[in-house]
């Protein structure tokens, strides 16, 4: 995919998030919505750049404790943008405390180790782990009063595609 239509493709998701949020920020106070977005990092940055690619049909979960024990847990799939939607109600389900894990991912490049380092050291360690809190906005943007917006999981490739060497010399000289 090319670096334009990865770009394109990013600014699309984002703004349907931001679409999404409004359509849902009418909702009753007792309703959460949480989106977020699975991708690729062609280019072993550990981070979302123009030049990842968002993972349609991979599966993710999302587990709410109280007091240590899991007391909601649900699965979504990522739709054709590679964004996920969950629905949980503040009334009957912790969210405080939740954690969203990336399960399955279809892309053959893109594929979850389980030997995952804990530590995320390793180049293709994947970011397919996030820590919440709906409440507070932890690992979470806060769009409106029912929406929330995880931070992408990432999986990172094996090798890093050709055309990444460039932008790899300036995205390290922009984080120098």
């Amino acid at each position: 995919m090319s670096t334009k239509s990865s770009t394109t493709v990013l600014a699309f998701a984002f703004c349907f998030l931001s679409l999404l949020s409004f359509a849902y920020s009418n909702t009753t106070d007792d309703k959460i919505y949480l989106t977020g977005l699975v991708y690729c990092d062609n280019c072993q940055l550990k981070s979302m750049t123009e030049m990842s690619k968002m993972i349609p049909g991979a599966t993710v979960r999302l587990e709410c404790r109280e007091g240590g024990n899991i007391k909601s847990s649900q699965e979504a799939e990522t739709n054709q943008l590679g964004l996920y939607v969950f629905k949980l109600d503040k009334s009957k389900e912790p969210v405080d405390d939740c954690q969203v894990t990336l399960l399955h991912s279809p892309d053959p490049e893109c594929k979850i180790s389980h030997e995952v380092d804990p530590n995320n050291k390793s180049k293709t360690a994947p970011v397919a782990t996030r820590k919440l809190n709906l409440l507070e906005g932890d690992s979470v943007d806060v769009i409106a009063p029912g929406h929330r917006v995880a931070y992408p999981l990432g999986l990172v490739v094996e090798k890093a595609h050709p055309e990444c060497e460039q932008f790899a010399k300036a995205h390290k000289h922009f984080q120098n």
